[in-house]
C-alpha cells in the first residue's frame, strides 16, 4: 500500500455548503470540540477519507488535493474517490472525482448511507437517479461491491439483482428486525449483526431442498462485522466482544471463525477499503491500526503541527489596510486556511498597526513592528515595515544641522502631539517627549536630556533637530544634498521630508524624461478608479509641491482620471506593470464571449475557465505546482492571499478562496 496519507498538492478549505444552518453548526462544532477530537479518527473508508471525532471529514480530491470539511458529519461511505455522508441533522453530503464535497439539494431526513444508496426516515431508499422502486418501510440498508441489501420493518431481507435494476429477491424474513444493528454485504451474501452479538449470514447459493435460503449463525459475541474485498474468498471480518478480530474460512469453513488476526487486541470495529488486501482496526482508546500482510502499523489522524502567516503587504504605506491570512499545516501535509477569529493576534507596536474587529490591520504610522499570530499553541511572527507614501514638507538644513517640522513628523510616526507651554508634548508608542523652543533641555520618558540643537519656531511651526529622532526612537536621518531633502529610515520603513527647493530640482531633472509618455494609450487593469479594460490616454504628467508626480489620463468617454502621487522613477514602473495597465486592447487580443468578459471585469473565476482567463481575472499566481495522475495533468496556482485555482488538463476544476 502507498503511504497512508499521500499528498502531492495539498489544499484545504472550510465549507458552509451554502446553507446558513450548516454554517452555524460549523461554528458550534469547532468552538466546542477539543483538540483531541479534531485529530482522532471516528471512521475510515480509505487511505485518505477519514471521519473525525469532531464531525469533520478529510478526503482527497483528484488523487492530489486534500479537502477538509468542517461540520457535524455522523457517517461516511464510499471510497477515497467518491462517496456519501450523512450529517447530524439528516442532510446528505456527496463528493466525487473533480466534485467538491457538497450538500445534495433537497435531500433531507436521511438516516443512513451505504455505497451509492441512502435511506430516509420515511423508509424509502434513494440513489442519484431518484427513489428506488419496490422498496418501502426499510429500516436498514447495506452495500458491498455495488450489491444492495435492505431490511424492512417487518423483517423482510431483500437483495438486489445486480443485472436487473429495481428487482429484489427476498432472502428471508427474520424476527426482531429492530434488534439488527448492522449489515455487511458482498457477492451474494448478507451478514446481519444483532444487538446481542449474534451474526447470521444469508447466502443466495446456500439453499435447502425446497430452494429456500438457509440462514447460518456464525458467532454470538460480535460487536462489528465487515466483508473483506477479496472477491474469491469473501471472508467475513468479525470483531468480537473480547476485542479480538477473526475471519471466516473458505469453502466449507466459510461459516466458521477459523483465523484470529494476530497482534490485534482491544478492537471495537474495522474498516475495509474497496478493492484492497488490507484493513483498518479501531482500538477502544480511539486509536487506529493498519493491518497489511501480517504487519500492524499505528495510524494517526491529521493534526496541526505548524502554521504559516501571510500579511498582504509587508512594506505598506500609512493609511493602508492589510489582510492577515493564516494557514494551518497538518501532519498529512495538508494546508488549510484558519477560521476568522480563531487565532490570537498581537501587534508589538499598536501605534503603528491597529488590529481591527474584522482582524485586518490599519497602518497608522511609519516604523517597524512585529505581528505575532498564535494558534493551537503554535506561533509565527512577521515584521511589517510601514512607510509614508506622500512626502512631508519643510525640512531645513541650517549651519549643517537638519531640522524637521516636529508636529507633522511625529504624527507620521504614529505619535500623539499636543501643545504644552510654548512647546510640544509627544507620545510615540512607549516613548514620551517634552521640548520647547529655544531650550536645549528636553524630557524623555520623564528624564531630562540634552538636545544637540535647540528647537525653534518659524511661521508658527516648531522645528526640532533631526538628531532627536535618532536619540529617542533609533531612527536614521540623512540629508540628500542632490534633492535637498531629509530622509528618515527605521529599519525598512521610510519617510521623506522635502525642503522648499526639492520640487524645483525634481521637476527640472525628471519632467523631460517623462514627457515621452504623454499621448500613449493603455487599457486599465487595476490602477485607476474606473471599469477594468477601459481605454485611456495620458494627457499630462504633473509635478506637485513634494517633488512627486501625478499621471493624468483621459478615457475614451472624455473622463479625466488621475493616478496617485509617485516619485518620477516609479512612473515607468507603474505603466509597465500589467497588473496596472494592458498595452494592447484585451478585447481584440482574446476572442472570448461577453459573458466571460463580464466575469473577468468582476474578477471572478469559475469552473471550466482557461489558464489565460484566470490570469486576466486574478493576475499571475505567486507559485505553481504541477503533477500527473491517471493520465491527467493537474496544476495548482497559489496566490499571495492563499486563494488557489486547480486545473485539470488546463481547465479550472476547483477554486478555493
Amino acid at each position: 500500500m502507498k503511504k497512508v496519507f499521500r499528498t502531492v498538492l495539498s489544499i484545504c478549505l472550510f465549507f458552509g455548503f451554502g446553507v446558513h444552518s450548516w454554517a452555524a453548526d460549523i461554528a458550534h462544532a469547532t468552538a466546542a470540540a477539543a483538540s483531541d477530537d479534531k485529530s482522532q479518527i471516528r471512521d475510515m473508508i480509505g487511505e485518505s477519507t477519514l471521519l473525525m471525532n469532531d464531525g469533520s471529514m478529510w478526503t482527497l480530491m483528484n488523487d492530489e488535493q486534500f479537502v477538509h470539511i468542517v461540520g457535524k458529519i455522523t457517517q461516511i461511505t464510499g471510497t477515497d474517490h467518491k462517496g456519501l455522508g450523512v450529517t447530524q441533522d439528516g442532510k446528505l453530503l456527496s463528493w466525487g472525482v473533480g466534485e467538491v464535497p457538497h450538500l445534495v439539494e433537497g435531500q433531507v431526513g436521511v438516516t443512513q448511507a451505504a455505497g451509492a444508496h441512502w435511506l430516509k426516515e420515511d423508509g424509502t431508499v434513494w440513489t442519484n437517479n431518484g427513489k428506488v422502486k419496490n422498496l418501502s418501510d426499510i429500516r436498514l440498508i447495506g452495500n458491498g461491491d455495488k450489491d444492495l441489501a435492505a431490511l424492512s420493518d417487518k423483517g423482510e431481507l431483500f437483495y438486489e439483482d445486480r443485472y436487473n435494476a429495481d428487482s429484489f429477491k427476498k432472502l428471508g424474513t427474520i424476527t426482531g428486525a429492530a434488534s439488527v444493528t448492522a449489515m455487511a454485504v458482498n457477492d451474494g451474501r448478507v451478514a446481519l449483526l444483532y444487538d446481542s452479538g449474534k451474526v447470521i449470514v444469508y447466502e443466495t447459493s446456500n439453499l435447502d431442498r425446497n430452494s429456500q435460503i438457509i440462514p447460518v449463525t456464525i458467532v454470538e459475541d460480535a460487536v462489528h462485522i465487515a466483508y473483506m474485498s477479496e472477491r474469491i474468498t469473501n471472508k467475513l471480518l468479525v470483531t468480537r466482544k473480547d476485542g479480538t478480530v477473526w475471519t471466516t474460512g473458505t469453502e466449507r469453513d466459510r461459516w466458521k471463525l477459523t483465523n484470529q488476526v494476530s497482534e490485534l487486541s482491544q478492537i471495537v470495529k474495522t474498516a475495509v477499503p474497496t478493492s484492497s488486501n488490507h484493513f483498518f482496526a479501531k482500538r477502544s482508546d480511539g486509536n487506529w491500526l493498519l493491518v497489511e500482510d501480517g504487519e500492524v502499523t499505528p495510524i494517526d489522524g491529521p493534526r496541526m503541527n505548524d502554521i504559516k502567516v501571510s500579511i498582504s503587504d509587508l512594506k505598506p504605506f500609512v493609511g493602508d489596510n492589510l489582510n492577515i491570512d493564516i494557514l494551518e499545516i497538518y501532519t498529512n501535509d495538508a494546508v488549510m486556511r484558519a477560521e476568522p477569529g480563531k487565532a490570537d493576534i498581537v501587534v508589538q507596536k499598536p501605534h503603528l498597526l491597529q488590529l481591527q474587529p474584522d482582524q485586518t490591520l490599519k497602518v497608522l504610522g511609519v516604523g517597524e513592528t512585529q505581528v505575532t499570530v498564535t494558534l493551537n499553541g503554535l506561533s509565527k511572527t512577521v515584521t511589517v515595515s510601514s512607510s509614508l507614501r506622500n512626502n512631508l514638507k519643510n525640512s531645513k538644513l541650517v549651519d549643517g544641522v537638519v531640522f524637521l517640522p516636529a508636529k507633522s513628523v511625529f504624527q507620521a510616526l504614529g505619535g500623539v502631539v499636543t501643545s504644552s507651554a510654548g512647546g510640544l508634548d509627544v507620545k510615540v508608542g512607549d516613548t514620551t517627549l517634552l521640548f520647547q523652543a529655544k531650550d536645549l533641555k528636553a524630557t524623555r520618558n520623564g528624564k531630562s536630556i540634552q538636545l544637540k540643537a535647540a528647537p525653534w519656531i518659524d511661521k508658527g511651526e516648531l522645528f526640532i533637530p533631526a538628531s532627536l529622532l535618532t536619540d529617542a526612537l533609533g531612527a536614521k536621518v540623512t540629508w540628500n544634498g542632490k534633492w535637498k531633502q531629509a530622509e528618515i529610515s527605521l529599519g525598512d520603513a521610510r519617510m521623506t521630508i522635502v525642503s522648499s527647493e526639492t520640487a524645483a530640482l525634481v521637476k527640472k531633472a525628471a519632467q523631460g524624461s517623462l514627457a515621452k509618455y504623454i499621448g500613449k494609450t493603455y487599457w486599465v487593469n487595476h490602477l485607476l478608479v474606473t471599469d477594468r479594460f477601459t481605454k485611456v490616454t495620458i494627457t499630462d504628467i504633473v509635478p506637485d509641491d513634494t517633488g512627486f508626480f501625478v499621471i493624468v489620463f483621459k478615457s475614451n468617454t472624455g473622463q479625466t482620471l488621475k493616478s496617485f502621487s509617485m516619485p518620477s522613477s516609479q512612473v515607468p514602473e507603474v505603466l509597465a506593470d500589467e497588473s496596472n495597465f494592458y498595452h494592447e486592447d484585451p478585447y481584440k487580443k482574446y476572442s472570448w464571449s461577453s459573458a466571460v468578459w463580464k466575469q473577468l471585469k468582476d474578477e471572478q473565476v469559475t469552473v471550466g475557465m482557461t489558464k489565460e482567463q484566470v490570469r486576466v481575472s486574478w493576475g499571475a499566481p505567486s507559485s505553481k505546482t504541477t503533477a500527473t495522475s491517471n493520465g491527467k495533468v493537474i496544476e495548482v496556482w497559489m496566490y499571495s492571499n492563499y486563494k488557489s485555482v486547480s486545473f485539470v488538463n488546463d481547465k479550472v476544476s476547483l477554486i478555493i478562496q
